[in-house]
């Protein structure tokens, strides 16, 4: 059991939300507040958020603590999960004479009072993680002015449950709420913790569900960029590519990413981006291989020599493009993947060159998904979205033909 924690508090409310207004030292804030490590299943989003939402600024406040006399930081709201908090109002004696109405006197009492930790919980920023870090930082650094212990900061307490889904989705949905005020959140951020948006729902659920992205497999690249370095051997995609996939085998409804979208249809595209999974692993043999039966490693085919669309996340999108308007026409998933087996996928070949592929920079083409599209639907003998981007395509193939002849 950890030590005992009493702080002074005002108990309120606001919407179906209880919370208590208190002050922590800067050295409680390093001591108690840990980072959100418990709103996910998966530890890897978990890390990730930590690195995209609250390193990048933690140094310049560590920065501006140590070196700012007149140095005030916003409010902290802190999830506070395990243990046995305890509130204790205490009463307020007010002198009859004192020119306060029963009104306000009714406003006062029980509001006032003492919240007590039990050394046993759990605490982390919903919303100031980046202020956490800094201070943590601040009072870390050599030679720092001790007095920076006994700075405060004030601090709003909610209770979080991480015991259900619908306890983490709450808090998930206060994070993404209260951050969405404050600034614009990186599209990273908005995929790992968005409760209205239905795309970043279904990747998330995607990522704890599927066996393909358990963390020891190390097959889910997490960052900001959607792209998977050179030498990353082991990533299958990034979760900005995941989500990119996740868009679009979508077919509904626009509003999809802009408001909650109804349980059973997010179970529905959550089952056919599961099929489109399941459908790469069982249909294309350099998945099976290096996913299920282990033989080679990921990076094996991110190679100049053997360069697969399938192993990169902007071919992916490609496929994931073409598998949608081929079950548009009638055809399962599983089918559509089979068909467009068909096609070429080697980007070494020079069917893909200056399409998804540049062979001069070596490096990937992530800027024409409508022609790379149309290539793969003819190059498994598919009829083409539509008659624009034939004529795009084509006008690219004579092009290459030309510079080529010109040689």
């Amino acid at each position: 059991m950890g030590n005992p924690t009493l702080l002074p508090a005002i108990r309120s409310k606001v919407g179906d939300w209880a919370f208590y207004v208190t002050t922590l030292s800067f050295d409680e804030v390093a001591r108690l507040v840990k980072a959100p490590d418990e709103v996910h299943e998966r530890k890897g989003l978990s890390d990730w958020i930590q690195r995209e939402a609250i390193e990048s600024h933690a140094k310049a406040i560590a920065k501006y603590i140590a070196e700012t006399p007149q140095r005030f930081l916003g409010s902290l709201i802190v999830g506070v999960y395990g243990g046995a908090p305890d509130w204790n109002p205490i009463e307020v004696n007010i002198p009859q004479d004192s020119g306060i109405t029963n009104e306000q006197r009714e406003g006062i009492e029980g509001r006032l009072g003492l919240l007590r930790l039990s050394g046993d919980e759990r605490l982390f920023a919903i919303d100031g993680q980046h202020r956490v870090a800094g201070i943590k930082l601040a009072l870390a650094a050599e030679g720092r002015d001790d007095s920076l212990a006994s700075d405060y900061v004030s601090a709003i307490f909610v209770a979080h449950n991480a015991s259900t889904p619908a306890g983490k989705e709450r808090t998930r949905r206060l994070f993404t709420t209260v951050n969405k005020r404050a600034k614009v959140i990186a599209r990273a951020a908005t995929i790992a913790l968005d409760e209205d948006n239905g795309f970043a729902i279904v990747t998330r659920r995607l990522i704890d569900s599927h066996w393909l992205f358990e963390d020891a497999r190390g097959h889910i690249l997490y960052g900001s960029g959607g792209s998977i370095p050179v030498g990353d051997e082991t990533a299958v995609t990034s979760v900005v590519g995941l989500y990119e996939i996740v868009k679009d085998l979508y077919g509904g409804r626009k509003s999809f990413d802009q408001e909650r979208p109804p349980e059973e249809a997010l179970e529905a595209h959550l089952q056919m981006c599961r099929d489109f999974l399941d459908a790469l692993l069982s249909e294309v043999p350099e998945f099976g291989a290096v996913l299920i039966e282990a033989n080679g490693k990921p990076g094996d085919y991110r190679t100049v020599e053997r360069n697969h669309l399938l192993f990169r996340p902007a071919g992916q999108k490609v496929f994931a493009r073409a598998v949608r308007l081929l079950a548009s026409r009638g055809l399962s998933i599983v089918e559509a993947v089979r068909t467009l087996t068909k096609a070429d996928l080697w980007l070494q070949n020079e069917c893909w060159h200056h399409i998804l592929w540049d062979p001069v920079t070596r490096t990937m083409i992530t800027g024409k998904p409508v022609l790379a599209e149309a290539q793969l639907l003819s190059l498994a003998g598919q009829q083409l979205r539509n008659k624009s981007s034939g004529a795009k395509l084509a006008a690219l193939l004579a092009s290459k033909k030309s510079a080529v002849s010109g040689q």
